[in-house]
């Protein structure tokens, strides 16, 4: 009887084990899949044919954008009777190429033949991947210079309603060239005073000029921005929606660098002596 006890005891566990392991197996042959599918996926979003493979005039143009191939582009747009004929989820060939430069940055040269040809920086058909424009601020400073040049609005908004402007340091392509970003737009005519959408988040209304300020504590470049905005004509009395204001923001950092012993950096110390000159906080003690 025993050892028909220890018998039935060793095939279940062997059944126990072996189901273990077969969930183990199909476990990783599914994540195996998915991971192949994601690969796939994200080849033909680089190719072009997830947001063009059905339309074959589109793709065409999109195959010749990937290779950077400017003659190759002129020549299958001459198939299309207009360059902001959307592709899938109304993705526009402007926005691919301008979105692909965003890790490529030869690619601003294949935006330059697109806008020569007559693609309109400023279209948008309401969906998400036509706004080139507003995305246009996480590319390389070259392209945004072209969408600019080619009558491109340096106020447009992305499709959450929120200035191209304040979304400067958002994504992180480029950080190098965040401030040329920065001057171009306000060169172009960008509103200095251009603020957030007042929608309950953490900078709800918030102007330019608080936003940015606000990033100072993680970004010593901040405080310089925030100058050069306030010499530009930026309205300091400007608050946002939860009543923070410039000179609170100032004094609570000024309040930080004191708690935390930190030496504060000398843009900083620029940006107080303005505000201290202009009757914006109080002079220091």
């Amino acid at each position: 009887m025993a050892k028909k006890i220890l018998l039935i005891g060793g095939i279940c566990l062997a059944l126990a084990v072996g189901a273990v392991v077969c969930l183990f197996v199909a476990f990783f042959v599914s994540m195996e899949r998915g991971e192949r599918h994601q690969r796939q996926i994200r080849e033909e979003q680089r190719s072009g044919k997830w947001d063009f493979g059905d339309q074959p005039a589109l793709f065409a143009v999109a195959q010749a954008i990937v290779k950077n191939d400017q003659d190759a582009i002129r020549a299958a747009a001459k198939a299309l009777p207009n360059l902001q004929t959307p592709g899938r989820d109304g993705t526009t060939l402007l926005y691919f190429a301008m979105t692909q430069s965003w890790r490529r940055p030869e690619l601003a040269e294949a935006v330059r033949t697109l806008l020569s040809l007559g693609a309109d920086p400023n279209y948008t058909n309401g969906k998400r991947d036509s706004f080139a424009m507003a995305n246009a601020v996480h590319a390389s400073a070259p392209v945004l210079r072209a969408m600019l040049e080619a009558g491109g609005n340096p106020n447009a908004r992305n499709e959450f309603g929120e200035p191209m402007i304040l979304k400067n340091w958002y994504l992180g392509y480029y950080p190098d060239q965040a401030r040329s970003r920065f001057d171009l737009l306000l060169d172009h005519g960008a509103d200095v005073n251009s603020a957030m959408p007042e929608d309950g988040s953490d900078s709800s209304g918030y102007p330019l000029l608080l936003y940015r300020t606000k990033m100072g504590l993680d970004d010593k470049l901040a405080y310089a921005d925030a100058l050069a905005l306030l010499e530009r004509g930026a309205d300091p009395n400007r608050g946002g929606a939860d009543g923070m204001t410039f000179g609170k923001m100032l004094t609570e950092h000024r309040a930080h660098f004191g708690r935390t012993l930190k030496q504060p950096p000398t843009e900083f110390a620029a940006l107080w002596d303005w505000a201290e000159k202009h009757g914006i906080v109080q002079p220091a003690r």
